[in-house]
């Protein structure tokens, strides 16, 4: 029986947008993951409050994954009471799926700034890293944050599949400079989106009239 090959990519969507499901999709490709899912941030301790509820967030996580088959939207923060820490996140799915190799995909501006999360130690004890570069940024690890990652570095892909956690790899991505809070400005301002989202979650956030 081999083992599942499972992607977490967090974030708050708000709104989800080409460059999360590219770089969601490049990595599960590169790294070959059976599928990657799209946990939506219901509560974000680090940033501030979202525009749109958890719930209408996620309405358009599920409409934009519709066009990348490997991307499934996770609504297990959602579940959860209190702070949408990402450590709980994958605790829970280590508890269901003890066997299962997991890998948290994350920006290298995220990964930099790993040392502020909530008890951010036992994260690479119940899931590997992926770190993906991201257009406009400075794609190099901090200096504390490099010392972190120089003892759990593999150049060869193929050692995350072999065990179930503990390993950080580097994946070049597809870059694309887009962020939510451009998305935001720019419909707010009445200016053009539609190359930023897929065609469906453009057509829903117009309908409802979202960050309007």
């Amino acid at each position: 029986m081999s083992i599942e090959f499972i992607g977490i990519y967090g974030g708050t969507f708000d709104p989800i947008h080409l460059g999360h499901l590219t770089a969601a999709s490049d990595v599960g490709k590169a790294v070959g993951l059976d599928e990657v899912r799209m946990v939506l941030s219901a509560n974000p301790p680090h940033r501030s409050v979202p525009v749109l509820s958890a719930e209408e967030r996620f309405a358009l996580l599920q409409i934009a994954v519709k066009d990348f088959p490997a991307l499934v939207a996770d609504n297990c923060e959602m579940k959860r009471k209190g702070p949408s820490y990402m450590v709980d996140t994958l605790a829970s799915f280590r508890q269901r799926k003890p066997d299962s190799s997991l890998v948290l995909i994350l920006g290298m501006e995220a990964f930099n700034g790993l040392m502020s999360w909530h008890r951010w130690q036992e994260i690479i004890d119940l899931a590997h890293i992926v770190v993906t570069n991201r257009a406009g940024f400075d794609n190099q690890f901090s200096q504390e944050v490099g010392a972190y990652v120089a003892p759990f570095l593999v150049v060869d892909k193929s050692q995350l599949k072999q065990r179930t956690h503990g390993k950080i790899y580097i994946q070049t991505v597809t870059a694309m400079d887009i962020s939510a809070t451009q998305v935001r400005r720019q419909l707010k301002e009445n200016k053009p989106v539609r190359q930023m989202l897929t065609s469906d979650c453009f057509e829903a956030i117009s309908k409802n009239g979202f960050y309007k």
